[in-house]
């Protein structure tokens, strides 16, 4: 008997055009993804691309996450800022409930909260950033799963009980200590290569950083960014190669209601009852 497909999410950060300048092909890249991050007016986005952006993901059937960011529309968040954690606290609310509001308006759910650029960078390194991010999302629905990296937010996620979705870039770079390499203005990248990335990284638990270093990375889906020039043709490319790899692409609450299923019968096998047959 075959094994069963080993399970992977594909994201992609999309809704990044603001008023009549277009960033992204966001209607041919939807279609190689699994969940979108939406940007929610802080590093890019107006209401018209929010709500255009929510009524995108729902005609495609493609999961819906917030994107939130440094209040940094010139920079588009990928410059530093300081903030305390209540701050943090703050701003997360503030764009989750700006999405959340036109999810309600088009009738489509809110799957998942996913920080961007700088905002993410320091989360994963700073306790009273990632905190305040996790209180966000516990605040707004304990039931959104938080899409991100490193074990300070999975600690931050597993003190809160706020679901965490593991995640790792197969088109960034990483630096020794395990911390993305941002790009101001994203570069194209050779898909084949960074399709064999992908399916390495999965294999192999992990990557090599810049000089060389291994770096174990828990990866549950995969980041593609929308605002790279070849970055449908990048994302047709992994997803292929993935699938070829015996990986099935899936959504996050798929994945979510997977390791539900599996606590479920471990507890069971712990106490000695017989495992539930469906999700638990």
């Amino acid at each position: 008997m075959s094994s069963a497909p080993k399970r992977i999410n594909l994201n992609a950060d999309m809704g990044e055009s603001y008023g009549r300048y277009v960033l992204g092909a966001d209607e041919a890249l939807i279609r190689h993804v699994d969940s979108v991050n939406i940007a929610c007016g802080y590093h890019a986005a107006d209401p018209g691309t929010m709500l255009k952006s929510v009524t995108l993901a729902k005609r495609h059937g493609v999961e819906l996450g917030a994107h939130i960011s440094y209040p940094d529309l010139m920079g588009f968040g990928r410059r530093r800022m300081s903030l305390s954690e209540d701050e943090v606290f703050e701003i997360s609310v503030y764009q989750i409930g700006a999405l959340l509001g036109f999810c309600r308006a088009v009738g489509m759910p809110l799957t998942h909260v996913k920080p961007h650029g700088e905002l993410y960078l320091t989360g994963v390194r700073d306790p009273a950033t990632a905190r305040g991010i996790v209180r966000a999302v516990r605040a707004i629905d304990p039931g959104l799963a938080l899409l991100m990296s490193g074990p300070l937010v999975a600690a931050e996620c597993g003190q809160l009980g706020v679901p965490m979705i593991h995640e790792g870039y197969v088109d960034l770079d990483y630096n020794a200590d395990g911390s993305l390499i941002l790009e101001r203005a994203k570069a194209g990248r050779d898909p084949g290569s960074i399709a064999t990335r992908a399916v390495r990284m999965l294999d192999d638990g992990g990557c090599d950083a810049i000089d060389g270093t291994r770096l174990d990375i828990p990866v549950q889906s995969i980041c593609l960014h929308g605002d790279g020039p070849n970055a449908v043709q990048l994302a047709a490319v992994v997803r292929q190669r993935l699938v070829d790899a015996g990986y099935e692409p899936t959504g996050i609450r798929s994945l979510l209601a997977g390791a539900q299923a599996t606590a479920g019968h471990a507890t069971a096998a712990l106490q000695g009852t017989p495992p539930c047959t469906s999700v638990c």
